[in-house]
């Protein structure tokens, strides 16, 4: 029997699965809470929750990770900083929050690296410019590199920028080893954004590899990349931005392998955030113009996911005499509480005597990570830190410790730098409410949902069934949209107007079940409805619980299939090795038309006066780069390299006009030499 193991780690929970290759079955699966001060021992959970003796006969370990999403998505990446050579100010500032760049005041602008350091014609001074920027990166934990027009030169500039920087002890990355596309701000973005995940991905494996030597396995690890494809965890160490949406995308192949639904739209629910992909005809579609999370746009090759805020652990508030559903997690009191078995009696006796108010007096704080001690915090968040080391405490009493009210109690910054954990009202307390989950502490759940409900003028109960219908309006509206961008080439370019979203609240209402005795829904003196034919698979733990009443409201069914609450670890352990890669071919312009074609290679560029030539070396370039990467992420033994030249033609009064190439070339191969694709 040859037994693979799949681990995904998510914002809340670590779910393992032993999986049969021979067979092509589910041996076991096991989940555990995700320990975000040391990922080991959830990991460690989850292996052990496998039946025994199946773990240390592994002959492969394949990851899957939602950490770089959510790190994006809260915004809890490393200090990184990019050095950009040839980049403009004015374009940076004009342009660059599009894809998600910083202020150019944060970045290193430099017109070229001869202009500063050894004037035109020369070389560069590199020794002096690693001493100017180690002084420019004495905080950071890395940095980026990226030249304009990088292509021209194989990188050079940047491979010798690195090599300045090699003694300053930080992770540089360089942008033409991720990309070498013509845009220059998604290429920054993309090599700012790898730079700035390091410390995250740094911790999760090293947090698999105590916890796979605590369990004595041995094998290889991979990791599922933004595409659905495996590479080696080394690879995944230096370009984690490749695993940008690793736990989505085996999200797809995991629902590919358990439901077999040709339609559909996959809906995996996490703790932090819901993911949406769209399959037609079986295939899940891919990110034309590279992968989108949070506030990048990167040049990241993926499947389209459509990634939002909500989870069972979405922050819930009342604000304004309403109901809100945040767009970030907390950790949920009831989790809270049975890790900590005096927050309950805590909260008890605080809480649940005070009258409802719009501050959340309810919510708790939880040290991570002791920063009495740090000079570069603030008198309130040191005594604050030292006031948590004894366990966590609810609002009133943290505020009181540290010489505080509550309503002036600044613990963001802790928070936001993992320091100290909120712990707050979420959909999972909700369940514990209502008694639709209850593996946690059901008393604490109840005691901050009653302070919720004060707060609205309602009882517990139904506020607990006001937060349900908030989950799945916001599912039922992201679903839609990911539907209308899927079907619609203006939607997925400029996103859906909001008059267009507004509507489809108005339909979501109009399409309330009725209920005997109650007044309808009213949408107004007209209303629409939206129906689909795809079915709505649903992954996640949670899921199951809203999903079958956004389906009926869509016109549609859904689907939940065995072993749906660990399909993204399913999705690792059953993906394959895929690579692709694409070399430009450019068409040189004169008023007398084209004069010849440039084409951007590995190392060099060439220009060729025959389209013919320059599709062969393209071609040629393209297979090269795909097998050496796919070499690079593990594939041992055959490689097989296809390879095909896609021409670019645009519709013009006079006729067809030529754009440009672009040879791609796909390399596949098996992982293992024993392992059968």
């Amino acid at each position: 029997m040859r037994v693979g193991i799949g681990i995904d780690t998510g914002g809340t929970y670590t779910d393992a699965v032993a999986w049969d290759f021979a067979e092509g079955r589910v041996l076991g699966q096991a989940k555990a809470l995700t320990t975000r001060p040391d990922l080991s021992v959830g990991i460690l959970g989850a292996l052990d929750g496998l039946p025994g003796g199946l773990a240390p006969k592994a002959g492969l370990v394949a990851l899957s990770t939602t950490l770089a999403t959510n790190a994006c998505v809260e915004d809890r990446l490393g200090r990184a900083r990019l050095i950009f050579f040839g980049g403009d100010a004015e374009i940076v500032s004009r342009l660059g929050a599009g894809y998600g760049l910083p202020p150019a005041e944060d970045m290193i602008l430099l017109e070229s690296p001869a202009t500063f350091y050894g004037g035109v014609g020369r070389e560069p001074d590199w020794k002096s410019f690693g001493v100017d920027m180690g002084r420019a990166l004495e905080d950071r934990d890395g940095a980026a590199v990226i030249e304009m027009f990088a292509f021209r030169n194989g990188g050079l500039v940047e491979r010798r920028a690195r090599e300045a920087l090699a003694g300053l002890g930080i992770p540089v990355t360089c942008g033409h080893e991720l990309s070498t596309g013509l845009d220059s701000l998604q290429r920054g973005a993309g090599a700012l954004l790898n730079a700035s995940l390091h410390p995250v991905m740094d911790a999760f494996l090293a947090a698999i590899r105590h916890a796979l030597a605590e369990r004595g396995i041995g094998c290889p690890v991979v990791m599922v990349r933004s595409d659905g494809s495996l590479m080696e965890g080394h690879f995944a160490a230096r370009q984690p931005v490749e695993t940008l949406l690793s736990g989505p995308a085996a999200s797809v192949l995991g629902c590919l392998s358990l439901a077999r639904e040709q339609d559909a739209v996959v809906v995996d629910m996490g703790g932090t955030t819901t993911d949406l992909a769209v399959l037609t005809g079986g295939v899940p579609r891919r990110a034309p113009d590279g992968v989108a999370v949070g506030r990048w746009q990167t040049f990241v090759q993926g499947l389209e996911i459509h990634t939002f805020g909500l989870g069972g652990d979405t922050a819930v508030h009342a604000r304004g005499g309403e109901l809100v559903l945040e767009d970030y997690r907390v950790m949920p009191l009831c989790a809270a509480a049975r890790a900590h078995p005096g927050l309950a009696r805590q909260l008890s006796e605080e809480i649940a005597p005070l009258p409802g108010h719009t501050h959340p007096l309810h919510e708790c704080l939880l040290l991570l990570r002791d920063e009495s001690g740090n000079p570069r915090r603030t008198e309130q968040e040191r005594r604050l830190c030292e006031a948590l080391r004894d366990g966590p405490l609810c609002l009133p009493r943290a505020a009181k410790a540290t010489g505080k009210d509550p309503y002036n109690l600044d613990c963001a910054r802790l928070a936001r730098d993992g320091a100290v954990q909120v712990c707050g009202l979420t959909p999972t307390d909700c369940m514990h409410v209502l008694g639709d989950f209850t593996a946690f502490d059901a008393e604490a759940a109840r005691t901050g949902a009653a302070f919720v409900a004060r707060s609205l003028g309602l009882e517990t109960e139904e506020l607990a069934r006001r937060v349900y219908d908030a989950v799945r309006r916001r599912m039922y509206v992201n679903i839609v949209l990911a539907l209308l961008k899927a079907g619609n080439r203006d939607y997925r370019r400029r996103g859906v107007p909001a008059e267009a979203e507004r509507l489809i609240h108005q339909a979501y209402d109009a399409a309330a079940p009725v209920v005997p005795g109650a007044p309808a829904a009213s949408a107004g003196p007209v209303a629409a409805l939206f129906r689909t034919g795809h079915a709505l698979v649903g992954v996640g733990a949670p899921v199951h619980l809203f999903l079958g009443e956004v389906a009926r409201r869509l016109g549609t069914r859904a689907v939940i299939p065995p072993n749906a609450g660990v399909a993204n670890a399913l999705g690792a352990i059953v993906g394959q090795v895929r690579v692709r890669r694409e070399v430009d071919i450019i068409p040189r312009h004169s008023v007398s038309g084209i004069t010849g074609y440039d084409v951007a290679g590995r190392l060099e560029s060439r220009h060729f006066a025959k389209r013919e030539d320059a599709a062969a070396w393209a071609s040629a370039e393209a297979a090269e780069g795909a097998r050496e990467e796919a070499a690079a992420r593990g594939l041992r033994g055959r490689i097989t390299v296809a390879c095909e030249v896609e021409e670019r033609v645009a519709a013009a009064k006079e006729g067809p006009v030529y754009l440009g190439s672009k040879a791609v070339a796909q390399a596949t191969g098996p992982l293992l030499p024993e392992q059968k694709m």
